[in-house]
């Protein structure tokens, strides 16, 4: 027995978007889209496979989103360490000038001087995202004269 169903309008994805529903996919969508319109079989047509391409397509999307929100969190726990590093680092030179300041508390000082060793963000599991930077080499490297040998 046949029967017909109402087509569902597929989510249109902008140029840039990557459709995450394969080629051979949606040609089989496709045809029974076109030459199998009117054609059902039990829990497929072109109506059911439209739906779940359509959510394919907004599964795909949430990922997106989540990536995006990931990423936005990962920069702003990034900001916020750097925040940290810098106020840590003026944190020891006002501890240093306090020392300094009170002779009669030479703990203090010799507790600063113990972390001298500048400071520095740790090596946390945040991963950066995008390319990598460009490395450069030193200011002695770029000046370096070529070695003329003798002969």
């Amino acid at each position: 027995m046949f029967m017909t169903s109402t087509p569902l309008t597929l989510v249109s994805l902008s140029p840039s978007e990557i459709d995450p529903v394969p080629a051979d996919v949606r040609a089989v969508i496709d045809l029974f889209a076109t030459h199998l319109a009117k054609v059902t079989f039990p829990d497929v047509d072109a109506g059911s496979l439209r739906k779940q391409a359509d959510e394919v397509r907004a599964e795909a999307k949430a990922i997106a989103q989540a990536r995006d929100a990931l990423a936005a969190a990962e920069a702003k726990a990034e900001s916020r360490l750097t925040a940290l590093t810098e106020a840590t680092a003026r944190a020891i030179a006002y501890a240093r000038i306090y020392g300094q300041a009170h002779p009669d508390r030479r703990a203090i000082l010799d507790a600063v001087t113990a972390l001298d060793a500048p400071i520095e963000a740790p090596v946390t599991s945040l991963k950066r995202r995008g390319r990598p930077p460009k490395q450069r080499a030193g200011n002695a490297e770029l000046f370096v004269q070529p070695q003329i040998e003798n002969q």
